[in-house]
Formats: structure tokens, sequence, C-alpha cells
């Protein structure tokens, strides 16, 4: 799916939009499902996360799916999130 600014104003932000993408991504590894089904529920930017959904995780999804380019974080702010911090390497 299209980031919010692309929806609403067909304006498109490069590391904004990859940020958005990897909420996405994010999003569907963790809870199996795409938050969003059509371009209005972008807009609106509601998700309903599972209750068993760590607030970290919640957090960092939310943050990149921001409905303001601007307000979501770079690569840099992600890689030092608690919830990526905390995620195990193999």
């Amino acid at each position: 799916h299209s980031s919010a600014e692309w929806i609403q104003h067909q304006r498109y932000h490069g590391e904004a939009a990859t940020i958005w993408s990897l909420g996405l991504l994010l999003c569907h590894l963790v809870m199996g499902k795409h938050p969003f089904r059509r371009g209005q529920e972008i807009i609106r930017g509601r998700i309903l996360f599972p209750r068993w959904l760590s607030q970290e995780c919640q957090d960092i999804i939310k943050r990149c799916l921001s409905m303001q380019p601007s307000d979501r974080p770079s690569l840099e702010e992600l890689f030092c999130h608690p919830w990526v911090q905390g995620v195990p390497l193999p």
C-alpha cells in the first residue's frame, strides 16, 4: 500500500516512504496481516493491535506508520528504538 502522504496529496518523501514500508512489513510479520485494507483506513491511521503484542512493538509500528512523514523516525532512530535493541540476533 502507498504511504499516507501519497494517498492524500500524491507526494513522495524517499526516506519517510521507506520507513512507512518498513512499518507495514513489521506489522505484517508480527501480526500476520496488513494493518490497512483500503486507502481510507490509511488516512484515518488507526491500527488495531492484538493484546499480546508488546507496547514497544506497537510503539515502533505506530511511529513508522505516522500520517505525517516528518513524524516518522529516521533509520538511525529505528535502530536505537528499545524494541529493536531487545531483539536477539541469530
